[in-house]
């Protein structure tokens, strides 16, 4: 059962690559009451559609089949909930969209 942050009480400051075994990268959020830090480590070390994070740390993970997409989208689509982010969330606005709709962060 994946972890989820409410937006409304999470801001994301950017992305970072991951050192947790078997994950690209973490995605960091700051909680707006108290400005608490947490890490949401998402993206499996397997091949993704895309990768916007604007990190591109790992590029010979990207295939690029629209067919894998639409599999992995609809797989994957029941793990989102509306206003909240999560490690699905990530994943899937991040590294299986199709348009750069999003705007992205680096954390440096």
């Amino acid at each position: 059962m994946p972890s989820y942050y409410l937006k409304r009480d999470y801001k994301l400051l950017g992305f970072r690559k991951s050192n947790v075994k078997g994950k690209q990268y973490y995605a960091l959020l700051e909680q707006k009451q108290n400005k608490k830090l947490v890490r949401v480590n998402f993206g499996s070390m397997m091949e993704n559609y895309r990768d916007i994070t604007g990190l591109n740390a790992y590029p010979h993970l990207i295939h690029g089949d629209k067919t894998r997409r639409k599999a992995y989208r609809s797989r994957h689509i029941g793990y989102l909930k509306d206003g909240y982010y999560s490690p699905s969330y990530f994943s899937y606005y991040y590294l299986w969209i199709m348009f750069y709709i999003v705007s992205v962060m680096v954390l440096y």
